[in-house]
């Protein structure tokens, strides 16, 4: 079995791969950004009549860009997914699939490591129920993915096998012309030795 990948090229848009790369960017520059905030000088201080730090705000507000950013360049790699990748669709859907849940999952994994800090002050006992929250919104998401992967356990599979053993359809298309063969070479001696 082969693929078609000469139209990958053409399918595959610059100002997307740009675009998605700028967010991505992005996300990282914020990140390194709130790491630098965290060295300065006061940023401990307690906001004034709140159980909140100057970090925990900052950390708060540059979780919120993050998981927004994260949230926003989902569907475009999962398009890039399909536009790159090369193999049957079924499999191809479902890793685009799985590469935007995943970034979905990981937004909610930001926000919940990122907001913990602005949240859990005002919840005082309660904190278990922050982290139980983000647990519900996350398993269903794992259960999404884990559900995807294994619907493409058996082309995956398939795809592994024809591409390191070689196709099973090109091994029967083999046997049965081979089998014909001996019927061929049969018909010939025969008639060579009724002649």
């Amino acid at each position: 079995m082969t693929y078609n990948r000469s139209g990958m090229r053409d399918a595959v848009d610059y100002q997307r791969v740009r675009s998605i790369g700028k967010l991505l960017f992005a996300t990282l520059g914020l990140l390194f950004l709130l790491s630098v905030v965290s060295l300065l000088p006061g940023i401990d201080l307690f906001v004034p009549n709140t159980p909140l730090t100057l970090f925990a705000l900052a950390s708060a507000i540059v979780t919120l860009a993050v998981v927004g950013l994260l949230l926003y360049v989902a569907p475009g790699l999962a398009r890039l997914t399909r536009a790159t990748l090369g193999g049957p669709d079924e499999i191809v859907d479902d890793v685009a699939s799985v590469v935007h849940l995943l970034v979905v999952l990981a937004a909610v994994l930001v926000a919940h490591r990122g907001l913990a800090p602005a949240v859990t002050p005002f919840l005082e006992d309660a904190t278990w129920a922050y982290d139980v929250t983000f647990l519900l919104i996350s398993l269903p998401l794992l259960a999404v993915v884990a559900s995807q992967l294994y619907a493409s356990l058996d082309p995956a599979a398939d795809l592994f096998a024809d591409r390191i053993a070689g196709s099973s359809a090109a091994d029967d298309a083999t046997t049965a012309s081979a089998a014909e063969r001996p019927n061929a070479d049969d018909d010939s001696v025969t008639e060579g030795s009724t002649r």
